[in-house]
């Protein structure tokens, strides 16, 4: 599934659930960033729909006017998404997602947010789905500015500048996602204590949210003992735990099995991260462990009752 780069006021004004004059005269007035075609038309990129939604508090209410899938069609369109995850890409894809991801590392170093904000974009309306951006965009491009860090190329600053823009533009992403029912099954999660990693943890959130699921993020550098004091007082169906950093691996594991063993009954309990290698995952006790994110939004589809998919609430 793919969706537009950018739309027509009359698109915009179906998708806010609001007139289109209110949107044409947004537009005129600033308020939202307009291109114009050649024949003098205004044209909203989604880039500027987000940057919208976040400054005035709006979400998408109706995601099928600018080609995001409603639940009726979602299963559609996975369906769609892997039959065309079996062919090869084309050459010009692939010299356009490399564009993108070398526009977007240059970018995220020089703290150009704007920018930032057009890569996202750009590869979330060619891909439609947050797992991409974050396996296939945000993934390796940290791991590229890991190893320039590592060699002197970058300094501090500019990764963890690069990492609260991140954040902000995945929260503007999730303006994007319809608000899922009350009835929806409801997933919570965070990191343990001593791991401050935040840009995981919220694309975990929002690709629950993106399967149909409330959610409930905990936050990060969240002593076990008070996510499990959580997770007794609400009973979610599925609780993650994102584990990118350990400080020390024999005291996690004491902490982890206390955790692990005292969750609600029902309750799964899916992990992930960088910091859970081959050796330490054997020694832990866990109903599901995921690689990567495409991996946890498959899991979140699967697991989701048919009974109660994502919308907007009544």
């Amino acid at each position: 599934m793919s969706i537009e780069n950018s739309f027509s006021p009359k698109q915009v004004a179906q998708a806010l659930q609001v007139s289109e004059s209110s949107v044409k005269r947004w537009c005129d007035r600033g308020v939202i960033r307009t291109d114009r075609t050649l024949g003098g038309h205004r044209r909203i990129p989604l880039e500027h729909l987000m940057e919208f939604l976040e400054s005035t508090n709006r979400r998408i209410l109706d995601p099928t006017a600018i080609g995001l899938s409603d639940d009726r069609q979602r299963d559609r369109n996975e369906l769609a998404e892997l039959t065309a995850a079996g062919k090869p890409e084309t050459a010009g894809q692939r010299a356009e997602q490399s564009s993108i991801r070398e526009q977007f590392e240059r970018a995220l170093i020089a703290g150009d947010e704007q920018l930032c904000r057009k890569c996202i974009s750009s590869w979330y309306a060619m891909h439609g789905s947050m797992a991409s951006v974050a396996d296939d965009l945000l993934a390796p491009t940290f791991h590229s500015i890991g190893n320039l860090w590592q060699c002197g190329d970058v300094d501090v600053y500019q990764e963890r500048r690069g990492c609260e823009i991140c954040i902000r533009l995945i929260h503007e992403l999730r303006r994007l996602v319809q608000e899922p029912l009350n009835s929806a099954p409801l997933a919570m999660g965070g990191t343990c204590d001593g791991d401050p990693y935040q840009v995981a943890n919220q694309l975990i959130e929002i690709i629950f949210r993106e399967a149909g699921w409330r959610t409930v993020n905990l936050g990060s550098a969240v002593p076990l003992t008070s996510m499990l004091a959580a997770a007794k007082k609400y009973s979610p169906k599925i609780f993650w735990l994102s584990i990118s950093h350990i400080e020390n691996e024999e005291e996690f594991l004491v902490r982890f099995d206390a955790f692990a063993r005292d969750l609600p009954k029902g309750v799964m309990l899916v992990v992930g991260g960088q910091a859970l290698h081959d050796r330490l995952r054997p020694k832990m006790e866990f109903s599901a462990y995921c690689d990567s994110l495409k991996q946890l939004s498959t899991l979140a589809r699967n697991l989701r009752p048919s009974g109660n998919l994502g919308g907007p609430q009544l």
